[in-house]
């Protein structure tokens, strides 16, 4: 069995548990593989160079950059030669209206039907609402996130993204307990959110080392 970041946790300190979703709870390149494709598609249609060759192009990009990183397809128009400005746009809203096919690690899925039967658990995740409910929805994580004690930010505007902790009065089981809370997440902005709220933070530096799993 490979080595787990969580068997540092004191669980027993904890009654209620945050989470952040993409990276966190499921390999977000598994999302990424998969609507950088559809985009790769359309782009071709405008550029000398094959779908393949700017998909490539597209992935390594966000791996160097990573997902926070704003300015992937206009670089990306920049590099293929296209000009028109409303290929942004459409670029836009390919990625913010897919449908993504992603699942969790079974090792996820373990540890949050364990974890569950013992805290009360919770979700609060910044994007695009559609997107970020499609991604729920795939996920699955209804089993264990009742929708009374989830938050997408992008349903109340940008300005309520992390690190602003005002959505934290729609999480129904904060309203019941006290602290210490820890919070899960695997970005700077996830740390100062916690920080901010006055709640511990474990760091998903890395996904696989995090879980311990194979991806």
């Amino acid at each position: 069995m490979k080595y787990s970041q969580l068997n540092e946790v004191e669980w027993d300190k904890y009654s209620v548990l945050g989470f952040d979703m993409d990276g966190t709870l499921y390999d977000e390149f598994q999302f990424i593989e998969q609507v950088y494709y559809k985009i790769a598609k359309y782009l071709a249609l405008f550029s000398v160079n094959e779908e393949n060759y700017i998909y490539n192009w597209l992935l390594e990009r966000w791996k160097k950059k990573g997902s926070s990183y704003p300015y992937i397809f206009s670089e990306a128009l920049v590099e293929f030669g296209i000009n028109d400005h409303e290929q942004l746009k459409n670029c836009l809203s390919i990625f913010r209206s897919f449908q993504p096919q992603i699942n969790l690690n079974n090792k996820i899925i373990n540890f949050l039907d364990s974890i569950s039967l013992e805290k009360e658990l919770f979700l609060i995740t910044d994007g695009h609402e559609f997107l970020q409910r499609a991604k729920f929805d795939s996920l699955q994580l209804t089993k264990w996130f009742k929708a009374k004690n989830v938050v997408f930010t992008g349903s109340f505007g940008s300005e309520y993204y992390k690190p602003n902790i005002s959505t934290l009065k729609h999480i129904d089981c904060l309203q019941q307990f006290q602290s210490p809370v820890l919070y899960i997440g695997d970005r700077f902005i996830d740390e100062q959110f916690a920080e901010n709220a006055n709640f511990d933070f474990l760091h998903v530096k890395k996904f696989i080392d995090f879980w311990g799993v194979d991806l």
